[in-house]
């Protein structure tokens, strides 16, 4: 479908541009040679995907909903009557493809938002050695932001197989992403710091946090990615079980 095509093209280039932008826009805080500053230039290198991963959500709904809209799905059944078959197969594809675009995705938003940040004054004279991939927190950050996106996916897919509808299911994956983001900003912190540790986009994100902050995510890296990878089998195991009780 051209729209997959269009979905991978906005992953990688939203992606790109937004961190181009917030890099542009960042600015030291005084820093000097062994003494900088607070700022997470990793984490302020990835940014992109906070935007670029709709477009990773839309595509995993499209995967499954646009058969069901254009009554394709029924051939496809016709051709293979394992339905979850059908839809592990699809998992995979989906997921795999996500995670590769989204690796090369990470790695651009790495290298152009680097390049940005040490002519913006993020260097030596600011106090901030050279981050390179080759910096495990660095590597640890990139690779775990295309883990995030795949694991998004997978999730997208779910719920793009349980609600068989494209408006109706962009718009739960939308709510189950940004909402508890929204609604961190009015809570009191005995409910806010549950939410932000335990919901999909604040859990899955806080792999790419290097420098500890009174603003990072309550939540380590590794137990994020188990979070938002939580959410991903159980969308697919809720799928597995409907996709066989119901019609096409």
């Amino acid at each position: 479908m051209r729209s997959t095509y269009w979905s991978l093209l906005l992953l990688g280039g939203i992606s790109v541009l937004f961190t181009a932008l917030t890099c542009w826009g960042s600015e030291t805080e005084g820093g000097s040679p062994g003494f900088p500053g607070d700022n997470d230039i990793v984490l302020d290198s990835l940014v992109g995907i906070w935007f670029g991963q709709i477009a990773a959500a839309v595509l995993a709904v499209l995967a499954i909903t646009s058969e069901y809209s254009a009554r394709m799905i029924r051939t496809t059944f016709a051709a293979n009557p394992r339905r979850r078959t059908v839809l592990g197969a699809k998992a995979a594809v989906v997921v795999g493809v996500v995670l590769a675009v989204g690796l090369a995705t990470s790695v651009a938003c790495f290298l152009v938002g680097q390049w940005i940040l040490r002519g913006n004054g993020f260097n030596y004279e600011g106090g901030y050695p050279v981050v390179t991939l080759a910096d495990g927190e660095a590597f640890r950050a990139v690779v775990g932001s295309a883990v995030y996106l795949g694991s998004l996916a997978l999730f997208s897919l779910g719920v793009g197989a349980i609600a068989r509808h494209t408006a109706g299911a962009i718009t739960v994956v939308l709510a189950a992403v940004l909402a508890p983001v929204i609604a961190i900003g009015f809570l009191p912190e005995n409910l806010a710091e549950p939410l932000e540790k335990f919901s999909l986009m604040g859990a899955g994100l806080a792999v790419q946090q290097t420098v500890e902050r009174p603003d990072s995510i309550p939540i380590g890296p590794a137990g994020g990615l188990l979070v938002v990878t939580a959410y991903g089998a159980a969308a697919l195991l809720v799928a597995l079980w409907t996709i066989g009780r119901r019609d096409a």
